[in-house]
């Protein structure tokens, strides 16, 4: 297990969520924990990222920086890692929002710690997982 899929395994375990998914802006997994259908998750992280993007910037509200969504059965929440770089959380419907998001900026902040300057810069130089 590499550092940021130990990062995704712990956010999963503090709040008892299904999934923890680290993806690049074109829709590749970086890193994934608990996901199934991984590269298809990916892609709607991405996409859904890039719309709130378009969205808020048509608003003239300035970048997104995190959004969720509820459903009937838990939530799906996103937090902008980098600008090239968005974390995916899936969690049940019990979890307390509040708690996800706390643990989910803690977790950024120790993933920012493992991509390099350049990261930020459009070239994640990670070990990303290819479509097969």
């Amino acid at each position: 297990m590499n550092d940021l899929e130990r990062v995704l395994s712990n956010l999963i375990e503090s709040t008892s969520s299904e999934s923890a998914i680290l993806v690049n802006s074109e829709g590749l997994t970086v890193a994934s924990v608990g996901a199934k259908n991984e590269d298809r998750i990916a892609v709607m992280i991405a996409s859904l990222h890039s719309m709130g993007e378009k969205f808020s910037a048509d608003l003239e509200k300035g970048g997104v920086n995190q959004f969720y969504i509820k459903t009937d059965t838990g939530y799906l929440l996103l937090k902008e890692v980098n600008k090239n770089t968005i974390i995916g959380l899936i969690a049940k419907d019990q979890a307390k929002l509040g708690l996800l998001m706390m643990y989910l900026d803690a977790s950024v902040k120790e993933i920012s710690g493992f991509l390099s300057d350049d990261d930020t810069e459009g070239s994640l130089d990670l070990n990303i997982r290819s479509i097969s």
